[in-house]
């Protein structure tokens, strides 16, 4: 730069200088800047401000709501019902924890290979969970109650959107024994069927809703209340015994299997105090693995079906007339050597017979015998005596859908409805009915009110249907037709034990109510068991029943034949029945009085007691000590 340049320089700036100083312009200019900055800065401040406010303060419950929304849930989980008991505290049915898997759709990326991982582990089709994930719901089940370690090797594989809760699941530890009569529960807790319907409120007092939040990825944070936590229903104790109810489900099987039976079922009675001990059928499900996909599988039909009792109720009919005195136990009736015309049909017995005393025509099972007797009672006593055994009614048991059976009124029977009635065709009954009412003949004349409630007082109390006179030869009559040669019930005589009962087979109506099916039979029988000499104090009185049974023959007799299917079965189970109540002294008493003797020469049998004082080995039963006609 040159002397003439650098003064020029200096010059401008020392005038620069001098006028920034003078100008009140300048001045101006940085204040109004000063200001504008100050004021945009607070106006920016106030909008920060105002927002919070309304964010934190005045819409606070609107932004926490979308808050809960986003991470956290509510849902009614299946609480823990109360447990069901046997009446010796063994578990029918319990509440066990389990796990049960969800999604969260939007949260998941790669839906096609988590489905995948979901079908693989759950055991569900990979398109059913595709499907599922297209919901826009924000949270969707995939599968409930699954069991704890399926759902923490899910957890594992930490896949995003995917989670489980806890909650309770119901199980059966015996399995299928007596499902149809404990019921099930659905996916929720609530009782379908069975005493788990009917006792629903008691078992599952209250739901059990639970608080859950998760992070952004859906996975599970916290959960408001802890499995321990969920409300428990009260319990229910049976008057049924487990182990009885094992040995009848497993007998009953094996009989329906061996006669080829669409279906059998069984019932078995304290005779005594009208306690249920066990309540089978066959086939029966297992509700802790199939799934409910038909109405059927719930129904019991030990309580919900009715069918003709055939033979079965000939004893009844005897025992009614001997009570109204229109016969004696050593009468002869003329059986008209197996043919017979009344109301305008023929009646016809299988073996014919020419003269039997009304004793042997319960035990040779005459249907000619039997009309006549119902001829003489006529169709009012008949119908009158069969209310008083509680046959057309219900018997007050705390089940739904329990069936009354079928008995007309008398007013609308033809002539021939006296005979069919006196051998047990044109009425209908069900199960228990026939237990209840075999009861009575059983323990001296008395109708049970039946009970499978443990402790619960029965609202019907227990009626006086027959003299304990009338009583007594009708139980002679019943075990005449298991210990006399010609008896039908012979297959389920028990060596040692008195055993007495009837054997029933009638035909099959058709589902139209025209007519019978072809070929087709309900084989029964229904006895009782004294069981007193093995220290077993009540009678137990038990009904096998096999409906439509196929197979031509077993062991020789053939098979539609309640004698020769179900009588068997009665046996084995009444047997194994005896020995274990035996053995783990229930229902036991002293063997105190037990030196009595039964003497019955009028109808050919005597039977003594060992003596009380006997050893071990002479306690074992009741001796037959000889027959004779």
């Amino acid at each position: 730069m040159s002397e003439s340049q650098f003064h020029l320089f200096r010059d401008y700036a020392a005038r620069a200088q001098v006028e920034s100083q003078t100008s009140p312009l300048v001045h101006v200019n940085r204040r109004t800047r000063v200001k504008i900055v100050s004021a945009v800065a607070c106006l920016w401040a106030m909008v920060v401000i105002g927002r919070l406010y309304h964010l934190q303060i005045a819409d606070a419950h609107s932004w926490e709501g979308s808050a809960k929304k986003q991470h956290g849930s509510s849902f009614t989980l299946a609480a823990e019902r109360g447990a069901i008991r046997d009446r010796n505290g063994k578990l029918f049915a319990t509440s066990v924890p389990s796990a049960s898997i969800y999604i969260r759709p939007h949260q998941i990326r790669d839906k096609e290979v988590t489905a995948v991982k979901l079908a693989n582990l759950i055991g569900i089709d990979k398109e059913d969970v595709l499907q599922r994930m297209e919901s826009e719901s924000r949270f969707v089940w995939i599968k409930r109650q699954l069991p704890r370690p399926t759902a923490e090797a899910l957890e594992k594989e930490e896949l995003r959107g995917v989670g489980y809760l806890l909650e309770s699941r119901r199980y059966y530890p015996y399995g299928s024994a007596a499902s149809t009569l404990i019921g099930k529960v659905g996916i929720d807790g609530g009782g379908l069927s069975g005493l788990e319907a009917r006792f629903n409120t008691h078992l599952n007092t209250s739901e059990a809703n639970t608080e859950v939040v998760r992070d952004g990825f859906g996975k599970l944070m916290h959960v408001s209340h802890e499995l321990k936590g969920i409300p428990k229903g009260s319990p229910l104790s049976l008057t049924l015994d487990a182990s009885l109810q094992l040995i009848m489900d497993e007998e009953l099987e094996e009989g329906r299997q061996k006669a080829q039976a669409d279906r059998a079922f069984a019932v078995m009675m304290n005779a005594t105090s009208g306690e249920i001990l066990g309540m089978s059928q066959s086939p029966s499900p297992n509700f802790n693995q199939l799934a409910l996909d038909s109405r059927e599988l719930l129904k019991n039909h030990a309580l919900e079906l009715s069918f003709e009792p055939g033979s079965i109720l000939k004893p009844f009919i005897a025992a009614m007339a001997i009570e109204e005195e229109e016969t004696h136990f050593h009468e002869l009736i003329n059986c008209e050597k197996g043919s017979y015309r009344y109301g305008g049909h023929t009646i016809n017995d299988v073996h014919p017979s020419s003269l039997l005393s009304t004793y042997n025509v319960v035990v040779h099972s005459s249907n000619i015998g039997m009309t006549k007797l119902g001829d003489r009672l006529g169709k009012e006593r008949i119908y009158q005596g069969l209310r008083r055994f509680g046959f057309g009614s219900k018997t007050g048991l705390p089940f739904p859908g329990e069936s009354s059976g079928l008995l007309r009124n008398p007013k609308q029977w033809y002539p021939i409805d006296i005979a069919t009635h006196s051998f047990g065709q044109g009425v209908a009954v069900t199960p228990l009915q026939i237990v209840r009412a075999m009861s009575a003949l059983a323990n001296g004349g008395i109708l049970p009110s039946v009970s499978l409630i443990l402790d619960d007082v029965s609202p019907e109390l227990p009626e006086r249907v027959l003299t304990p006179d009338t009583a007594n030869l009708a139980k002679r009559m019943l075990v005449g037709v298991v210990e006399e040669k010609e008896g039908t019930g012979s297959r389920a005589r028990i060596p040692g034990v008195i055993v007495g009962g009837k054997t029933g087979t009638a035909q099959r109506p058709r589902e139209d109510g025209r007519g019978y099916e072809d070929d087709a039979y309900v084989a029964s029988f229904a006895g009782f068991a004294d069981g007193s000499a093995l220290g077993v104090s009540e009678p137990l009185v038990l009904l096998v029943v096999m409906d439509r049974p196929r197979a031509s023959t077993i062991d020789g007799g053939r098979a539609i034949y309640g004698g020769v299917a179900s009588a068997p079965v009665f046996k084995r189970i009444m047997q194994r029945s005896l020995h274990t109540l035996s053995t783990r002294n229930e229902y036991t008493r002293p063997y105190e009085g037990l030196n009595e003797r039964w003497d019955d020469s009028s109808q050919g049998m005597i039977i003594s007691r060992p003596p009380a004082n006997g050893t071990p080995s002479q306690k074992q039963g009741f001796q037959r000590v000889g027959y004779y006609q």
